[in-house]
């Protein structure tokens, strides 16, 4: 079992991303855990069952890189996932940096979309 975390910005079809949400329902069907962290708020507008789909969303009060450590502290999985943007690339926020500080594994959120696991 994987634990993916999804920044939503530019990163989920919600937000001007290329991910779409289907992908992210084949993944939860197959056994995975998945959550948010960033911009909690466009998924919880846009998705009626995100709930669902969903099983963390991030603080708004720590970094992505406190929540990642938290998270990795306190839920097990076989890997710990991030998957968002890298800034200046692929859009405003730094995933690959938040990524790198937690020792999440990282993947660019047009990778994701075509297929990287």
């Amino acid at each position: 079992m994987r634990l993916y975390l999804f920044d939503v910005d530019e990163t989920l079809e919600c937000s001007g991303g290329p991910i779409e949400l289907d992908s992210l329902v084949a993944l939860r069907s197959e056994g995975h855990i998945l959550g948010l962290c960033g911009n909690f708020a466009r998924v919880t507008r846009y998705v009626a069952d995100w709930h669902h789909l969903f099983s963390l969303i991030g603080s708004m009060t720590m970094s992505k890189a406190d929540f990642m450590r938290n998270v990795r502290q306190n839920i097990p999985a076989d890997d710990y996932i991030m998957v968002g943007n890298i800034p200046g690339l692929s859009g405003a926020s730094d995933d690959v940096g938040a990524a790198g500080e937690a020792r999440w594994r990282f993947i660019k959120e047009s990778d994701f979309a075509q297929g990287s696991r």
